[in-house]
């Protein structure tokens, strides 16, 4: 009997001897399977390139301000790479001599804090210096010590892999970012012929808008670091230059970054003086509402057209599902379904 036409196999899976749709629908489950193992093995790995791929999207749009002036891309690259590599080295040096003189510091004063502890009602609770000695000698058990450098030993484990991972995601930024045509023209190329044209177009507007969203958030952090080092060198807050910059980058993470950074000025301007620490959350709640329907609504709705609603929903669900990577991607992700729900779905509903 000649099998019947439209069908894949010649005959469907219903239809099939049961020993063969038992093969078939084994097979399919161990794909399925080695699919989903792959993603759980692979998820780091495919972290950072998706956050690569991000990064170097926003970076194009820089490298093309300058090749469009007639500068080679390799000279726009190394331009641009030299320039944020300074930019590194510097917040580097503002950090080192910072942690170094609060290093020495802590270090001199380590007597003065153990006397404190010894001349303190909580020593005394515990037998004063001998019964807190005793105390800490019935503690150092092999077990509990085995315990402990298994703690250190795991968190120094997990620094060196995040150091290396950070390392991989801006090797694959220069990578991706050097070939950048060659893969947008290998993404197209997959595409039929007849829809090439409209799939570039749709391509085309969700590049730019990731671009210009990376962008967008890189000058919002950059005006909130320095902002707050403004304000810190006027209030006398301490390691102005090291707060500045870590508020600028928790400042990338959307919607809770900032509150983060205020936080931790606060609490370092607390060291100071009780007023400079109500001054410091009176300045950060000011500027925060500054951000929020200023600042953060002027860029973004140039930049992706997104609805602080939809981009508040975009955080949520990216936080939920990746953590802080998904908050971070969350919007331009949104911002990209939606101008394909735009493109493709609109139409075809119009047209219905």
């Amino acid at each position: 009997m000649a099998d019947k036409p439209g069908l894949p196999f010649g005959r469907s899976l219903a239809q099939s001897p049961p020993l063969t749709a038992g093969i078939l629908l084994g097979l399919g489950l161990a794909v399925a399977y080695a699919l989903i193992w792959s993603i759980q093995e692979l998820s780091t790995f495919l972290t950072a390139l998706i956050v690569a791929s991000f990064l170097a999207v926003g970076l194009q749009r820089v490298i093309a301000t300058m090749t469009n002036r007639g500068m080679p891309r390799w000279l726009a690259m190394t331009i641009l790479f030299t320039g944020l590599a300074l930019v590194f080295c510097g917040g580097i040096a503002a950090i080192i001599p910072a942690l170094v003189k609060e290093t020495t510091e802590f270090v001199e004063n380590v007597p003065g804090y153990y006397q404190s502890l010894m001349d303190s009602d909580l020593a005394a609770r515990f037998g004063g210096e001998s019964g807190l000695l005793e105390r800490l000698q019935n503690a150092m058990t092999s077990e509990n010590i085995t315990t402990a450098l298994g703690g250190v030993a795991g968190g120094a484990a997990s620094a060196a892999t995040g150091v290396v991972w950070t390392i991989t995601t801006a090797l694959l930024t220069v990578f991706i970012l050097a070939s950048y045509n060659q893969l947008r023209q290998g993404v197209i190329r997959l595409i039929a012929a007849s829809k090439r044209e409209k799939a570039d177009r749709i391509l085309s507007g969700i590049l730019r808008q990731i671009g210009a969203y990376l962008i967008g958030a890189l000058a919002i952090g950059a005006l909130a670091g320095i902002s707050a080092w403004i304000f810190m060198a006027i209030a006398g807050i301490p390691y102005g230059a090291l707060l500045a910059i870590l508020v600028a980058l928790l400042d990338l993470i959307p919607q809770i970054g900032a509150t983060i950074g205020a936080v931790i000025v606060t609490l370092v301007a607390l060291a100071v003086s009780p007023m400079t620490a109500v001054a410091s959350v009176i300045f950060f709640i000011a500027y925060q509402q500054v951000e929020n329907w200023v600042i953060y609504p002027t860029v973004m709705r140039s930049a992706v057209k997104v609805s602080n609603l939809a981009a508040i929903v975009a955080v949520l669900v990216g936080g939920t599902l990746f953590g802080v990577v998904g908050i971070v991607l969350s919007v331009p992700i949104y911002a990209a379904i939606r101008l394909i729900g735009k493109e493709l779905v609109q139409p075809r509903l119009d047209n219905s």
